[in-house]
């Protein structure tokens, strides 16, 4: 596994203006792989492309206005609203830059507003596509995740739920932009994802990236001043830094408000209809806490903590599982093990399976 993690690096204030690069990979045809998305002949697209004013870099803000967290959603958080504005401001400049955002039921008429003025045509508020076209693909989506890990009851309708807007969303985004003059081309194409630490930013950060074609996650903003992180479920005062690790999975490392580290796992990269994963974490002296990001689904994860290592549920905003896992250590040195270790993280697809008694003996 080691071979195959890369550390993204400490934040900065130049990090989360100039955002950090990723690489994308090509969009595959409907009847493609499993990171298949509906896109036009490869001809044919590259044709448009060639057409087309170039989009080089996505920056999604989900669900706006900012706000505390899940336990008080009617609290606003001016400084991470006006980052958010800052980073817009920053970003309309760039005429190969668009900017998406994905309104909460409340809307955000300010944070709307400032994207048109700087970004003009670039930006697109709300897209959502339900043509024939789409619906296709939502029934392939709900076809292939029921195939491979939905019909034994090892998730949840919310998942669907939560991939079908995904998938809405990202297909509209991709008409709005065509309807505008613009095309992406996934091999040159970022993403950058702002929003509340909860479950929606994590999901349709996922799920977006996957529906658009990238072959790297988004990179997700966790700075404290770039995102709400009241409940986590404990009071974070820092981002150290975010790793990635296999299976497109980012570990992200934090210092509580105590001073011990903590961690968290998030897929960056899974359609629905792959199993969610675990991260295997090879340390000691470490408690584990595992949550469901939707209060009205109760929580069902695979974490434990056993001697030496602890297993900790990779989160993906939807499915009723993500670990906290906190060392109990605040010395500088073991604060240097404990990001060693989640560095080495082992990541595997979740396979736990029910045990079946076929009969019973008397």
């Amino acid at each position: 596994m080691a071979g195959q993690m890369k550390r993204i690096g400490s934040p900065s204030r130049r990090t989360f203006l100039k955002g950090a690069a990723a690489t994308a990979g090509g969009i595959a045809a409907v009847s493609g792989g499993a990171g298949a998305v509906s896109a036009a002949p490869a001809a044919e697209g590259e044709k448009a492309r060639a057409a087309s004013k170039p989009v080089r870099r996505i920056h999604l803000f989900m669900h706006p206005p900012s706000t505390l967290s899940m336990r008080d959603l009617s609290a606003p958080n001016p400084v991470v609203e006006e980052n958010w504005k800052k980073i817009i401001r920053e970003k309309g400049s760039d005429a190969e830059s668009v900017v998406c955002i994905v309104e909460s039921g409340a809307g955000d008429k300010e944070l709307v507003a400032e994207g048109r003025r700087c970004f003009g045509d670039r930006c697109i508020v709300n897209p959502s596509d339900n043509s024939t076209s789409t619906l296709v693909l939502l029934a392939r989506d709900l076809d292939r995740a029921l195939s491979r890990r939905g019909n034994h009851g090892e998730w949840n309708l919310y998942e669907i739920w939560s991939s079908n807007n995904a998938r809405r969303w990202a297909e509209g985004f991709k008409k709005e932009l065509a309807k505008r003059g613009y095309a992406y081309d996934p091999k040159q194409t970022s993403m950058e994802t702002f929003g509340n630490w909860t479950g929606c930013h994590h999901k349709y950060s996922n799920f977006m990236a996957v529906y658009l074609g990238l072959t790297c996650p988004a990179v997700i903003h966790a700075e404290c001043e770039l995102s709400s992180l009241k409940s986590f479920p404990m009071p974070p005062s820092k981002l150290v830094e975010v790793v990635r690790l296999d299976r497109h999975v980012l570990g992200f490392v934090f210092l509580r408000k105590d001073g011990c580290p903590m961690a968290q796992f998030w897929d960056g990269l899974r359609p629905v209809w792959d199993p969610p994963h675990t991260a295997t974490v090879k340390i000691g002296g470490v408690e584990a806490y595992t949550f469901s990001p939707n209060e009205l689904i109760p929580s069902s994860g695979a974490s434990r903590v056993l001697k030496g290592k602890v297993i900790a549920d990779v989160g993906d905003g939807c499915h009723p599982a993500y670990t906290t896992i906190v060392g109990r250590g605040k010395t500088a040195e073991t604060i240097k093990a404990f990001r060693a270790a989640v560095a080495r993280a082992e990541i595997a697809p979740r396979d736990e399976k029910l045990t079946v008694f076929r009969s019973v003996g008397i």
